[in-house]
C-alpha cells in the first residue's frame, strides 16, 4: 500500500534565518514602522505562530516597530515589556528552545507621540513616558518625538509634569539622532512645582546627550543664549536641522558658531522652510577655505494652489523625513536643496 509523502519539513534554524531577512537592512530601515504597515503586521502575526519563532519575531518587532502614537499603545508597550521581564524571571518548566537575551537589548529606535488633544497636561501619560524611557535609555539611539511641550506653561504645571518629562529625557545618554517635530525641547519647570514661584529650572535636555550626532528642532530662536550654550556642549554634533527657526535673517550663524562655539568643529546646518519663508537665509555666503561650517537650505514643496497651513506642512514633512532613518534623512534633505 502506497503512503502519501509527508509534507516538506524545514529545520527551525532555516525558518528563523528566513524571518531575519523580512525587515530591511539597518542602513535602509525606517526608525519606526507604523502599526498598519505590512512589516509590523507580518512580525506581529509571526509572534503568534509558534514557540520557536516567537523570540526572533519579537526581537524584530521591537527593533523596527516601536511606533507609539497614543496613550493606549504606550500602556500596551509597557505591559508587554513587563510581561517579558516576568517571563524571564519565572522558573522554566521546559528547557528554552532559544536562549533569551536581556529584556531591553534590541529596542534602539522609537517614535513617541503619546499625548492626545495637543496637550501634555496628562500626568499618567507623562509618568508612563518616564517609565518607558528609563527602560530604553541604555540602548535607545534614534528618537523622533511629537510632543506639545509648549502646551503647558511652567506656571500652570501644578502636577510637575514638565519635571517628570525632563527627568525622563535626560536619561537618554545613548541617543545619536533626535528629532522634535513640533517644538524645541525646553522643559523649564518651577523649582518646587507646587505653585510658589521661586524660579525656573533651566532644562534644555539635548546637550546632555554625549553621543548626539544629528539634531532636528522646530522653531528655535537663533538669538537664544541657551541654544548656543547647548550647541557648545554637544561636542559630537555633526548635523543640525532647524525648521522654521526664528532670527535666521538677523543672526549670522557662521559668525556666531565661530565666536561662541568652536570654529575648528565641523557642522552641517540645514535651514528648512517653504520657499520664501523667514526660516531660510536671504543670502548664503560662500565658505572660506578651511571653513568647516556648511550651511544648506531645504525648501519644503508646496501644492500648486499653496493653500496648506505652512506650519503643519513643514512639521509633517520633517517628520516623514526623520522617520526614514539617518541616511535617508540626509538624502531627502539634499533633495530639498535642489
Amino acid at each position: 500500500m502506497l503512503t502519501k509523502n509527508p509534507q516538506p519539513f524545514l529545520p527551525p534554524d532555516l525558518v528563523l534565518y528566513v524571518i531575519d531577512f523580512i525587515p530591511p537592512t539597518s542602513d535602509t530601515a525606517k526608525i519606526a514602522y507604523e502599526p498598519s504597515h505590512i512589516l509590523t503586521r507580518t512580525l506581529l502575526a509571526l509572534t503568534l505562530t509558534s514557540r520557536i519563532i516567537y523570540p526572533t519575531a519579537r526581537r524584530l518587532l521591537y527593533t523596527h516597530c516601536l511606533y507609539v502614537d497614543s496613550p493606549r499603545r504606550l500602556r500596551c508597550l509597557l505591559s508587554s515589556l513587563s510581561a517579558y521581564t516576568a517571563d524571564l524571571a519565572a522558573p522554566q518548566s521546559l528547557p528554552p528552545i532559544e536562549s533569551k537575551p536581556s529584556t531591553i537589548q534590541h529596542e534602539t529606535s522609537l517614535y513617541l507621540a503619546p499625548f492626545l488633544n495637543d496637550t501634555i497636561n496628562d500626568l499618567p501619560t507623562a509618568q508612563a513616558v518616564h517609565h518607558l524611557l528609563s527602560l530604553l535609555a541604555p540602548t535607545l539611539r534614534r528618537l523622533v518625538i511629537d510632543i506639545p511641550v509648549r502646551s503647558l506653561d511652567p506656571e500652570g504645571d501644578t502636577l510637575g509634569i514638565r519635571r517628570v518629562l525632563k527627568k525622563a529625557f535626560t536619561r537618554l545618554t545613548s541617543l545619536e539622532l533626535f528629532c522634535s517635530v513640533r517644538y524645541q525641547m525646553f522643559l523649564d519647570y518651577l523649582e518646587d512645582n507646587i505653585g510658589s514661584f521661586k524660579g525656573f529650572e533651566k532644562a534644555n535636555v539635548w546637550p546632555l546627550w554625549p553621543q548626539l550626532r544629528t539634531l532636528a528642532l522646530y522653531n528655535c530662536d537663533l538669538s537664544s543664549e541657551r541654544l548656543w550654550l547647548g550647541l557648545s556642549m554637544a561636542e559630537r554634533l555633526e548635523t543640525l536641522v532647524l525648521t522654521r527657526a526664528d532670527g535666521v535673517r538677523e543672526v549670522d550663524f557662521r559668525s556666531e558658531w565661530i565666536a561662541r562655539v568652536n570654529g575648528d568643529r565641523g557642522l552641517t546646518v540645514w535651514f528648512v522652510d517653504v520657499d520664501g519663508g523667514r526660516g531660510i537665509p536671504e543670502t548664503i555666503e560662500e565658505p572660506d577655505e578651511g571653513d568647516k561650517i556648511k550651511i544648506m537650505v531645504g525648501r519644503v514643496p508646496t501644492s500648486y494652489y499653496g493653500d496648506e497651513d505652512v506650519i503643519e506642512l513643514c512639521q509633517n514633512w520633517i517628520k516623514r523625513l526623520a522617520l526614514k532613518g539617518e541616511a535617508a534623512f540626509q538624502e531627502e534633505l539634499r533633495k530639498l536643496s535642489m
